[in-house]
């Protein structure tokens, strides 16, 4: 319901909510893509260091994918048949 005092000093618009899940999800939206426009700017500023950046971390998530799964293979037994 609209406000009276609001509509008798002009204001026509919705009102922006102040409290509530609703208001704290939406300063966290806006929180998160102001951070993400963020890193994109920097990362158009800076495209070798964000490559370079890019290419360590996919070697990382590699080599740690490579040891996840030698880890967890089978232990080969050797049957001797003599």
């Amino acid at each position: 319901m609209a406000n009276i005092k609001n509509l008798r000093t002009g204001f026509t618009g919705e009102l922006d909510e102040t409290s509530g899940v609703t208001a704290k999800a939406k300063q966290v939206a806006s929180y998160v893509r102001d951070e993400a426009n963020a890193v994109a700017q920097n990362a158009q500023d800076h495209p070798s260091a964000t490559s370079t950046a890019l290419l360590i971390f996919g070697a990382a998530a590699f080599v740690a994918g490579y040891l996840v799964g030698s880890a967890s293979a089978a232990v080969p037994t050797r049957r001797s048949y003599w």
